[in-house]
């Protein structure tokens, strides 16, 4: 999962295991681990929501309530945060799952 995590290839540590953003390198270029049965879908959207959830909202609602500051004025702030977490968090959720597919193959 930490080599995941790290767009690293769950086999070897040694190359990306992506080829873009968010496209799956069919194999791995150092140690040719096959990721082509690895695809993630839709999980990782769902994901990454529920923990951008988990992390902007409280943090939004904190800053509102103990600065005194009005909700309209942090929205901003909130929603640009919001968004480079959002793009931050994205492939390395997707990493992650892409890890445990790919060690749930290899155990079978």
């Amino acid at each position: 999962m930490w080599r995941g995590a790290r767009l690293r290839c769950p086999s070897c540590g040694r190359r990306t295991l992506f080829r873009a953003y968010l496209k799956l390198n069919p194999r791995c270029p150092s140690c040719g681990a096959d990721f082509s049965h690895s695809e993630t879908a839709d999980v990782a959207p769902y994901v990454t929501v529920m923990l951008m959830g988990l992390v902007v909202m409280p943090s939004t609602l904190v800053l509102v309530l103990n600065t005194g500051v009005d909700a309209e004025l942090m929205l901003v702030p909130s929603l640009l945060f919001a968004v480079l977490a959002a793009l931050f968090l994205l492939p390395r959720v997707k990493g992650v799952l892409a890890a445990l597919l790919w060690r749930a193959r290899r155990e079978m």
